[in-house]
C-alpha cells in the first residue's frame, strides 16, 4: 500500500492528480490510497496527528498555509517522506531544496510528465521502504522494520513486538514473510509461530534463538537447518552459536 498525499487549493486539478494516481496505480500494480487537502494547514494537522505518507504532492501558493512552510513543518515530523512540489512559480524552486524535495513539476503539465515523475519517485520508494504496512480495526499503520524483533501467531491474530506499543493484525505468517521478502528485510522463521528480525538475534542454539534484548524464542526441529544456513552466512554480524 502506497499512502499519497495531495495538496492543492485548486480543486479541479486536485482531481485530476488523484485520477492520474489512480490509474498509474492501476498500471503498476501498487495499490494507493489517496488522502487530498486544499490547504497546507490541513496536511500539516493530519500529520501531527500521525498520518504516516509516502509520498506528497505539494502545491506552493495557498490562502492560509503556503505549500513550502507546510513542506518545513512536514520535515519536522517526518523525515522519510517523498516531497513533490507542484506550481507554475519557477522562482520558488531553490527554496524548495531547504526541504529536500524529490521533484518539482510545473503547472501546466502533462500526463507524460506526471506519470515520469510518479515513476521516479515510486522506484525510489520501493528501494529505501523499510516499513510494514498493515491494517487493523479499520486504521492504516507502518512500523520501520528494523525496529521489529519479531511476529508472534496467537490463534487467528498476528503480534508484531518491536520496540515501540506491540500492534496486532489479521495475517498469517506466511503472508507477513511474503511481504517482508517483496521489501527485501531480513527475517527468518523459527517456528510456526515465530517469524524473527535476524538483526536483533545475539545468539542461538538447537533449541532456542536469544534476541539482543534478552528475549528468548523456540526454534522448532525441522527450522533448524535453515537458521544455520543463513546465520554462518551473515557477515560481520556479532551471532554466537552456544
Amino acid at each position: 500500500m502506497l499512502e499519497v498525499g495531495i495538496c492543492d487549493d485548486d480543486r479541479f486539478l486536485l482531481r485530476e492528480m488523484e485520477e492520474r494516481l489512480k490509474r498509474l496505480g492501476v498500471k503498476h500494480e501498487v495499490d494507493i490510497c489517496i488522502e487530498t487537502y486544499t490547504d497546507g494547514e490541513d496536511i500539516v494537522k493530519a500529520v501531527n496527528e500521525g498520518k504516516c505518507f509516502d509520498i506528497i504532492y505539494m502545491d506552493i501558493e495557498m490562502k492560509r498555509l503556503n505549500g513550502l512552510a507546510a513542506a518545513q513543518k512536514i520535515r519536522e515530523l517526518d523525515l522519510t517522506v517523498q516531497i513533490i512540489f507542484v506550481s507554475s512559480f519557477e522562482k520558488y524552486m531553490k527554496e524548495t531544496f531547504k526541504v529536500a524535495p524529490i521533484g518539482f513539476i510545473d503547472k501546466p503539465f502533462s500526463e507524460k510528465v506526471f506519470a515520469g515523475e510518479f515513476e521516479h519517485v515510486l522506484r525510489h520508494v520501493r528501494k529505501e521502504d523499510k516499513y510494514y504496512r498493515f491494517r487493523f480495526a479499520k486504521e492504516n499503520y507502518k512500523v520501520p522494520v528494523k525496529e521489529v524483533m519479531y511476529f508472534e501467531r496467537k490463534y487467528r491474530v498476528t503480534e508484531i513486538i518491536w520496540t515501540g506499543e506491540n500492534y496486532k493484525l489479521y495475517r498469517d505468517l506466511e503472508t507477513i514473510e511474503k511481504d517482508l521478502k517483496d521489501i527485501n528485510a531480513n527475517f527468518i522463521r523459527i517456528h510456526k509461530s515465530f517469524l524473527v528480525n535476524y538483526q536483533h538475534i545475539a545468539r542461538f542454539s538447537s533449541y532456542f534463538v536469544e534476541l539482543q534484548n534478552g528475549i528468548c524464542l523456540p526454534v522448532s526441529r525441522s527450522r533448524k537447518p535453515e537458521l544455520e544456513m543463513i546465520l554462518q552466512n551473515i557477515e560481520d554480524r556479532n551471532v554466537y552459536r552456544v
